[in-house]
């Protein structure tokens, strides 16, 4: 076999019977840069991606700690009111005549729906943990003042007891959300940024 029988299949290659280094240097270049371009760019694609995805995570957790900041903050001050209130007239806890069991409710709108978002993962677990204390140390001591006929010294205790609940739920609670919220604008400005 001779070199020209060889180097038939390779004339395309080159022109005149040279080999065209330059056209295909070219070619591998233009194909090299066209890897490397779709690359970078589905990296980039992809960085966007991922920022604009842990953006929105942060957003919602962020929404639905403000607005469970604003029920938690509320039902706080509800309990307030009903300890203060006790003293006044107690007869409106004993005797169901007066006032309904279903008029000492706490709101839990959020609380409940909460269940059904993967988004409360995103939250302060230490946060979620407080306040499904504080709203069953309010659950137990409701429990026991309407279990009473009349006031007496279960049902001061019971109401005393959810006075210091309600106090320690706003030191502490609303403490840790504020907190909370700061942490949650500061990774979102950081994100923009």
């Amino acid at each position: 076999m001779s070199a020209r029988s060889i180097a038939k299949p390779f004339r395309v290659l080159s022109i005149g019977g040279k080999p065209n280094l330059e056209f295909w240097f070219t070619q591998t270049v233009i194909l090299l840069s066209t890897m490397l371009g779709v690359y970078l760019a589905s990296f980039a694609g992809f960085e966007i991606a991922v920022n604009f995805d842990r953006y929105q995570r942060l957003s919602d957790a962020r929404n639905l700690e403000i607005s469970l900041r604003a029920e938690v903050s509320d039902n706080i001050s509800k309990v307030e009111d009903w300890a203060s209130s006790y003293k006044d007239g107690p007869m409106l806890w004993h005797d169901s005549r007066f006032a309904p069991r279903e008029s000492y409710k706490l709101d839990d709108v959020i609380w409940l729906t909460m269940r059904n978002s993967s988004t409360t993962f995103e939250l302060n677990p230490e946060t979620l943990t407080s306040i499904r204390r504080f709203y069953s140390a309010v659950e137990k001591h409701k429990t026991v003042l309407f279990q009473q006929r009349q006031s007496n010294a279960l049902a001061k205790n019971a109401i005393k007891n959810m006075a210091l609940a309600a106090e320690d739920a706003r030191t502490d609670i609303m403490v840790k959300m504020d907190d909370d919220i700061k942490r949650l604008d500061a990774e979102l400005t950081d994100i923009l940024d």
